[in-house]
């Protein structure tokens, strides 16, 4: 993906359909890359993104007003690295007012940032109407809609976006432990998994990391979405 310090932020207008994995995948993607990211987790308390990643994830209950200035102030004191951004449902509407009235973009960027946001699109209408109105949200460099086959999407066919394929159930409760890692997966390390689970992991893995890979490329041909 960019070279430069970017902001990623996970984000949908619905719950379990796969955010916090693409977060994961984000975040180990970026550590395979050389990267040096941190996560801000944002699903206080339970703060699921840190199990995964001890020692460079923050949690920040976005319900409270000190929780959402440690994320928009965690995150500009500290410029000259990649972050992730893990947004739950429930506060997806409540950050980009937050960040439209205090100017975060346009702080970020005089940062030296870039915005990325990933946004899965559900399999309702409401979802894809969501998801154009944080398309048109000013301020945002690249938007990339996503599509998680287990739950389907209401995403049109024809315009592009990065696809999470549907996994096995036996994979998917593998990969929640919190001792798996994908990023140690990548590297060859089993944890355990062997035969078909390892197969479909493999191909899942390839498949989503070489999308994200892949944006490079939309990047030098299409330019950045300065809003």
């Amino acid at each position: 993906m960019a070279a430069a310090s970017t902001i990623y932020i996970t984000a949908s207008d619905q719950n379990r359909n796969g955010k916090t994995l693409l977060a994961r995948l984000i975040a180990d993607f970026l550590l395979l890359d050389g990267k040096d990211p941190f996560i801000i987790d944002t699903d206080a308390p339970e703060g699921p993104l840190r199990q995964f990643f001890p020692g460079r994830t923050a949690l920040a209950d976005f319900e409270k007003m000190q929780g959402r200035m440690k994320l928009f102030d965690t995150i500009l004191e500290a410029p000259g690295r990649d972050y992730v951004v893990d947004l739950p449902q429930r506060h997806m509407q409540a950050f980009f007012h937050a960040a439209r009235e205090l100017e975060f973009f346009a702080a970020a960027h005089a940062s030296g940032f870039r915005v990325f946001v990933f946004f899965i699109v559900d399999r309702t209408q409401a979802s894809l109407r969501a998801a154009k109105g944080v398309f048109e949200e000013p301020g945002i460099d690249l938007f990339v809609a996503v599509k998680n086959e287990h739950v389907g999407s209401s995403w049109p066919p024809e315009e592009g976006a990065l696809v999470l394929p549907a996994l096995p159930r036996s994979v998917t409760n593998a990969i929640a432990e919190k001792r798996f890692s994908l990023r140690n997966f990548v590297l060859g390390d089993d944890q355990g998994m062997a035969g078909a689970d390892k197969l479909a992991l493999n191909q899942f893995l390839l498949g989503v990391l070489g999308g994200l890979s892949g944006l490079d490329v939309e990047l030098s041909m299409a330019g950045l979405k300065r809003g």
